[in-house]
This record gives structure tokens, C-alpha cells and sequence, in this order.
């Protein structure tokens, strides 16, 4: 399972409307800057952990900024 941006546009408005650069953000919750740009372009995916702390930073909940990609994938022989 992965945890994915909803919407990464809508995402950077949030941040403006809360306050923050996307650098200033990523000091807040203690990641690096490089790793967050990597969130944001869906290159990387946020752990819980630091998913929880980009929620509490922006004061929002975790449905309105992520949705768990849950999908399994099967192979067959």
C-alpha cells in the first residue's frame, strides 16, 4: 500500500493559504526539502509517519490531503 498526494496542485495552494514554502514545510516536519519535491511529483511516497506530520503541520486531516493506493497487483505464470 502506498500513500499518494490526491491532488498535488490543490496540495501547493494549501501550503500558500497555510504559510508555507514547500522548503519552509519540509524543516518543519524534519525531512529534506529534496525528498518532499519527490512527494509532491509522486516519485516518492510519504510514510505514515510523515504523512501525519505534513496533516498536523497544515492543521487538516489525512483524507483531504492523501488517499491509500491499495491496489494489488497479480501475476500470472
Amino acid at each position: 500500500m502506498k500513500i499518494n498526494l490526491k491532488n498535488p496542485e490543490e496540495f501547493k495552494k494549501l501550503l500558500l493559504v497555510k504559510g508555507f514554502s514547500q522548503r519552509s514545510l519540509a524543516e518543519t516536519i524534519e525531512i529534506s526539502p529534496s525528498y518532499f519535491n519527490l512527494i509532491l511529483n509522486g516519485e516518492r511516497f510519504p510514510s505514515g509517519k510523515v504523512a501525519k506530520k505534513i496533516t498536523d503541520a497544515l492543521e487538516s486531516e489525512f483524507d483531504d490531503i492523501f488517499f491509500i493506493d491499495d491496489a494489488c497487483k497479480s501475476y500470472q505464470k
